[in-house]
C-alpha cells in the first residue's frame, strides 16, 4: 500500500470509536488521557510489577473477560512483598478466587524473579539502563536486548506480549502487535500477513509519527476498534472491525479496506451471476 494516508485513516477510526461509546465524550477523553502520558520511571516497584501482571493475564484471553475480573485480580495479586510471603495455602486460595491458575502461577514465579532483579539492580530503571537505554525512544538494537532478557526472565512474556509490557511502560517506539491490530492492519493492506509482528510495529510507528499521537494511544484505539465486547477502558459498546461478522456499516475506513472490497466483490459477483443490477459494479475499483 503506497502513499498511505495515516492521518485520515486514524482520524476516521477514532471518529468511529467516538460514535460507539456508552460514556460521554468528556469521559472518553479522560479515559484516553492515561494512554498518552506513560513513563515507568515515575512508577514504584508495585506499580511496575502490576503492569507485568496485567500483561500476563491479558495474553491469550479475551480482553473484556479480563476487564470484568480485573478488580478481583488486583485485590489478590497486587503488591510484590505480599506475593513473596504467600504460603502454599495462600496461593491456592488466590487461584480459587481469581481463576486462571496457570496465570496465577506465572505471577507467583514472576514475583520471585522481579524481587531478585530489584535486589541486584536497586530499581527497575537501573535494570533498563544496564542495556544502555536512557530514554523512552532507545536504539532498536538496545531495545531488542531488553526484549530478549525480559522474555528469558518472566513467565508469560512471548514475542507479542513482551511488546505489550514495553508499550505499557511507556516506550514510544513499541506497539503491542496483538492479533486484533495485526488483523486490522492486514485488512487495511498495511502488512502482508496478520502474523507480521514486526510489520505491525512499523505501521504503529508510522501512525504515531504522522498523527503526533503517542504510540500507546494509537494502539488502544485500534485494539478497541477490533475487540469483541463492551469495554470500560475507553467506554466502548463493542468492537467494529471484529474477526467474524465485522460491523462494516459502522466503520469509517471501508474505503481503505481490502477485506471490505473483497467481501463486496463477492456480493457483486454473485449478483452478476444471477443477472442482478449489481453485476456491472464488479470492476468499479
Amino acid at each position: 500500500m503506497k502513499n498511505v494516508d495515516y492521518v485520515n485513516i486514524f482520524r476516521k477510526v477514532e471518529e468511529s470509536i467516538k460514535n460507539n461509546l456508552f460514556v460521554t465524550p468528556e469521559e472518553f477523553e479522560k479515559k484516553a488521557e492515561r494512554f498518552k502520558n506513560i513513563d515507568f520511571r515515575s512508577k514504584n516497584v508495585d506499580e511496575i510489577f502490576w503492569v507485568l501482571t496485567c500483561v500476563v493475564f491479558y495474553s491469550g484471553i479475551r480482553a473484556n473477560m479480563i476487564e470484568q475480573k480485573l478488580a478481583k485480580i488486583e485485590k489478590n495479586l497486587y503488591g510484590l512483598k505480599r506475593l513473596m510471603n504467600l504460603s502454599d495455602d495462600g496461593k491456592l486460595s488466590i487461584k480459587k478466587d481469581v481463576g486462571f491458575p496457570r496465570k496465577c502461577d506465572y505471577c507467583f514465579e514472576n514475583a520471585n524473579e522481579f524481587s531478585d532483579l530489584m535486589n541486584k539492580f536497586g530499581s527497575f530503571t537501573r535494570y533498563v539502563e544496564s542495556f544502555g537505554i536512557s530514554d523512552l525512544e532507545p536504539d532498536e538494537s538496545k531495545l531488542n536486548l531488553l526484549r530478549e532478557d525480559l522474555k528469558r526472565r518472566f513467565k508469560g512474556l512471548g514475542p507479542r506480549t513482551v511488546n505489550h509490557f514495553l508499550a505499557d511502560l511507556g516506550f514510544k517506539n513499541v506497539l503491542k502487535p496483538d492479533r486484533v491490530i495485526c488483523r486490522i492492519f492486514h485488512r487495511l493492506g498495511l502488512i502482508d500477513s496478520d502474523k507480521d509482528i514486526n510489520g505491525a510495529i512499523r505501521e504503529g510507528r508510522n501512525f504515531a509519527a504522522a498523527t503526533g499521537n503517542p504510540i500507546r494511544y494509537i494502539d488502544i484505539i485500534f485494539v478497541k476498534y477490533g475487540q469483541i465486547g463492551k469495554s470500560d477502558v475507553l467506554g466502548t459498546r463493542d468492537g467494529i472491525c471484529l474477526e467474524r461478522e465485522p460491523k462494516c456499516s459502522k466503520c469509517g475506513v471501508t474505503c481503505f479496506c481490502n477485506y471490505f472490497k473483497e467481501k463486496n466483490r463477492d456480493v457483486w459477483r454473485r449478483a452478476g451471476n444471477r443477472g442482478g443490477n449489481l453485476g456491472a459494479r464488479e470492476g468499479d475499483d
